[in-house]
């Protein structure tokens, strides 16, 4: 959905001719994460050789501080403009077909259009904050062709309850580790249903909106006509085999690895407690950072879908404090209610992702049980060590 590095050209106002054909294109995604959803962009061609592509996905790393920005979501992306067929070679480097949907405007709209694209090439203008879900390099093209037409859309397309989560998954299915790392991140907000046009964030999912799409006009006749009157591919890709995770180092079966280790350890003799330790330790601190970057997500980040947070439920940044405090006889009394706490929360967030979210990361679910595990393991040692049977009850040990 991003691209780097297109050429742009120095002119501020760009106009064009009556013989304007204005086009939506859909380049396919790339091998990189950054590109795995695609990119949409805007062709303006004219007859007299003007033909250019305006392009909403321009974004520069050497930017200070960028992914400190990126991880808060305050990347700052711009409206590039560049010559179509240095645009088209970025793809066929990149090996990504290109589709071009031919736009059947009027003379008005595409005046229009181009009006809206030449002020948003303004300096002051071509700078724009970039929101993942609901303002990118999809949605901007699509709002503003929208927004040229003197009509209302209609489709043909049938309705669907595909929330944001699934959507998402299902342009990452060949990269497991990038689906999981995201699924941990997004909130019970990526659970709602995208609705009608909230799939149009993804460029392929926008294709296919404009091409059943149908423009009826304002007028007292209501003419309708389709929103797309030709269709064709730039770029054809050379087809290969994609690669998917081999399931020996997919996510799952990491975790899954990791809950029959635990299961192992849990079940050593007492004398073998190092070994508990540096387990517990190594988990602690795995699942704790994990827990910190989630809490800058949730709490610190502007990006949509990442607040409410149920992962921090059992992914708790406490953790990595806790990992330390094992080595410490001192702080057996802190843990003993640590532990509780974190039992407890491990539940509530069970509990709550079965029956009222219903969503829940497979490859996550392994490593939630070893965490339960261990820390309901550790909670019985401590039982044992801290708290002795009185005629009175229970007593803190001395």
């Amino acid at each position: 959905m991003m691209l780097f590095g297109l050429h742009q050209l120095n002119a501020q106002q760009i106009n064009f001719g009556d013989s304007t054909v204005v086009s939506l294109l859909t380049c396919e995604p790339g091998d990189e994460i950054y590109a795995k959803f695609g990119h949409t962009a805007i062709r303006i061609k004219d007859t007299e050789g003007l033909d250019l592509v305006f392009n909403y996905g321009l974004f520069d790393f050497r930017t200070e501080n960028f992914y400190w920005k990126f991880l808060r979501g305050y990347t700052d992306y711009m409206l590039g403009v560049s010559r179509t067929e240095d645009f088209l070679n970025e793809y066929r480097n990149r090996n990504s077909s290109v589709y071009e949907q031919e736009l059947n405007l009027n003379k008005v709209e595409k005046l229009k259009l181009i009006h809206l694209l030449n002020v948003n090439y303004e300096p002051q203008n071509r700078t724009y904050r970039y929101n993942f879900i609901f303002d990118n390099c999809a949605t901007r093209p699509q709002d503003i062709i929208l927004e040229a037409i003197t009509g209302v859309i209609i489709h043909d397309m049938s309705t669907t309850d595909e929330t944001y989560r699934e959507i998402i998954s299902k342009h990452l299915s060949n990269d497991a580790w990038a689906d999981f790392g995201i699924n941990l991140i997004l909130g019970v907000d990526a659970d709602q249903p995208a609705g009608e046009q909230g799939h149009s964030f993804i460029p392929g999912n926008l294709k296919s909106y404009f091409q059943n799409s149908k423009v009826l006009s304002f007028d007292d006749e209501k003419n309708e006509r389709k929103l797309v009157s030709k269709s064709d591919i730039l770029v054809k890709a050379i087809p290969r085999q994609e690669a998917r995770t081999n399931w020996l180092v997919h996510p799952f079966t990491f975790t899954l690895l990791w809950l029959m280790l635990g299961v192992i350890i849990t079940f050593l003799k007492e004398k073998k407690s190092r070994i508990y330790r540096i387990f517990d330790t190594v988990l602690y601190l795995f699942t704790g950072v994990a827990g910190l970057l989630i809490m800058v997500f949730s709490f610190f980040s502007v990006h949509p879908l990442v607040a409410n947070n149920l992962n921090l439920l059992w992914l708790n940044p406490l953790n990595i404090l806790a990992a330390f405090l094992l080595w410490h006889r001192g702080a057996r009394k802190f843990l003993f209610f640590y532990n509780i706490f974190s039992l407890l929360l491990i539940l509530i967030c069970i509990i709550v992702s079965a029956f009222f979210v219903h969503s829940i990361v497979a490859a996550s679910v392994p490593l939630a049980i070893l965490v339960f595990l261990r820390t309901l393991r550790r909670e019985e040692r401590l039982l044992h060590i801290l708290i002795t049977p009185t005629s009175d009850g229970l007593q803190w040990k001395k």
